[in-house]
């Protein structure tokens, strides 16, 4: 059905969507504020991880939390087609897969900053993880190395170690998202996986996606430093940073239909 909607009518769909989502995400984050669930506190609460100052009501962080939706955004209009592969290539069943993360991104990232409870906190980096995981996993499976239930097999027992993990080491997440991130980047840069060679124009978003992380990365750092914080402003560094990082996200869409198989 929505292949026959015009991009226009798809992105009108994906915002009315992401409205209404915002709403329901809006007050089963607040009940979860209010529940056992939110009684231990994020870990980097005490030291301010974020420049944003608390807020005593809810949500916690105002523009941390509804920038989120960002993430929500790009990942409906994927899951709605959003510049869907051809019919029939390892692409296309990705790419909805992809978009479904975006959200689980997004509502995990939202109920975080509106809560920062550890619960949040944990669904926000554990979201993360499951897109480090999918694009590792993916690039091996477009390139024919995996087999979907293979693939399946590992993404459930990767998300499962990892989710221990990051309840048992919470402040090990930077690195471990780093690290899960790398194996993915590199193996999209191979003409094994893509097709083409790394210098190709075809693979250029991926470069794109990678430069606007760095760049989103760099103005949340300078966002904790005295000279760039402003912590009751609704102009937000991290915020910004969930903004790009969806822009990053669409990257690995765009990347996968220039370079989807259609042999």
């Amino acid at each position: 059905m929505t292949d026959r909607l015009s991009t226009a009518a798809r992105t009108a769909l994906a915002v009315v969507l992401t409205l209404g989502l915002a709403a329901l995400l809006y007050f089963v984050a607040q009940w979860l504020g209010t529940s056992d669930l939110a009684t231990r506190p994020a870990t980097c609460v005490e030291t301010g991880c974020f420049c944003e100052a608390p807020q005593t009501v809810f949500p916690a962080q105002l523009a941390d939390s509804f920038s989120s939706l960002a993430f929500v955004f790009v990942g409906l209009w994927t899951v709605l087609g959003g510049l869907r592969p051809a019919p029939g290539t390892p692409e296309r069943r990705l790419t909805p897969i992809f978009g479904a993360i975006f959200v689980f991104i997004g509502a995990s990232s939202f109920t975080y900053h509106a809560t920062l409870s550890f619960f949040g906190q944990f669904l926000d980096i554990f979201s993360m993880y499951t897109f480090g995981i999918l694009l590792a996993l993916g690039a091996l499976y477009r390139s024919g190395r995996l087999r979907s239930r293979t693939a399946i097999a590992l993404f459930v027992a990767l998300a499962v170690i990892l989710a221990v993990v990051q309840y048992l080491v919470p402040d090990a997440r930077r690195l471990l998202f780093a690290a899960l991130l790398l194996p993915g980047i590199v193996l999209e840069l191979m003409p094994s996986v893509t097709g083409h060679s790394p210098r190709s124009p075809k693979v250029r978003f991926i470069y794109v996606g990678v430069a606007t992380m760095v760049v989103a990365y760099g103005i949340w750092l300078l966002d904790q430093t005295p000279y760039f914080c402003e912590g009751h402003s609704l102009l937000q560094g991290h915020a910004i940073w969930h903004v790009l990082g969806a822009v990053a996200a669409v990257m690995i869409v765009v990347h996968y239909r220039r370079t989807q198989h259609l042999d």
